[in-house]
């Protein structure tokens, strides 16, 4: 049982009573914090489990492992189920621009490392680029050690010592990233809101628009554009969740560098195919911070 303040959803299904538990969990070490956002853990035992639920795009990036279970992967969905095997399966997710399912069945036991912006940057040799092989894949960077702290994690009940484990395996994996252009353009994009054009992101770096796009592509996995547009639609998405008793979607659009209210609604419908009112009042908050899924009936 977990000695922390939980999060649970109950839901009745084929005369079971379905149980999963969410927590957050920040980590103590001021230097993790800097580049971790949080940790999630998330599980059921309930071998009936069965959920759908979709993530939409966000400029915090997350490493999700599995344990014990069989991930397939697909463009726009993964499905996970039990395996017959013991295993752990990390996987790291850069969602740009798409809503993406997830089918969960069964049994399971998952760890979340939520990264703040250029947070993973921070623990890898390479960039980004070089490492990882597609938005969505399996992160085998941290090798067997991490596999070995992973186990450790998984085996301790108390979500202090959970976050102290992982806390130590990343402070033990910091390593120097000083790029200080593509930090100050990341920067400037979120205080913006996503509204910052590239030329003008250009003018006021004083870099070279070709310069600029290359160290984009280097060390986030993505275009300027790309990562323009993922700003303005994570900022209105929390936004309006976060004030949707007391802001109208006029309100949403101009906090968000929208041109204008249709504008948003267009943005919106490209990636989640619903419109910002039918959507987000569907909308589950998990947790303590910032994890909002679509749970489907």
């Amino acid at each position: 049982m977990y000695l922390f303040p939980t999060l649970i959803f109950r839901t009745l299904k084929k005369k079971f009573q379905l149980n999963d538990v969410f927590i957050t969990a920040k980590p103590t070490s001021d230097n993790i914090s800097r580049y971790i956002s949080y940790y999630y853990f998330h599980k059921s035992e309930d071998k009936d489990y069965q959920k759908n639920f979709i993530f939409y795009p966000n400029y915090k990036h997350a490493l999700t492992v599995y344990k014990d279970s069989d991930v397939i992967l697909s463009d726009n969905k993964s499905v996970i189920e039990p395996s017959k095997k013991s295993n752990i399966q990390p996987l790291y997710s850069i969602n740009k621009e798409k809503s993406i399912k997830v089918n969960i069945n069964g049994v399971f036991d998952k760890i979340g490392v939520v990264f703040n912006p250029l947070g993973l940057n921070h623990f890898i040799q390479k960039s980004l680029q070089e490492t990882l092989t597609s938005d969505i894949g399996v992160f085998t960077n941290f090798g067997d050690e991490f596999n070995s702290i992973l186990n450790q994690v998984y085996s301790e009940n108390q979500i202090e010592q959970k976050v102290s484990l992982l806390d130590d395996f990343f402070e033990q994996k910091l390593c120097s990233f000083e790029e200080p252009i593509i930090k100050k353009a990341i920067g400037e994009i979120i205080i913006s809101n996503g509204g910052i054009k590239v030329a003008e992101l250009s003018e006021k770096l004083d870099v070279n628009r070709k310069t600029l796009l290359r160290l984009f592509n280097k060390h986030t996995y993505m275009s300027v554009e790309e990562y323009r547009k993922m700003v303005m639609f994570r900022k209105a998405f929390n936004y309006f969740h976060q004030n949707k008793e007391k802001s109208n979607l006029t309100d949403v659009a101009l906090f968000s560098m929208y041109y204008d209210q249709a504008h948003f609604i267009k943005h919106f419908k490209s990636i989640t195919k619903e419109t910002p009112n039918t959507l987000l009042s569907k909308i589950s908050h998990l947790g303590m911070e910032d994890t909002y899924w679509y749970f489907e009936d």
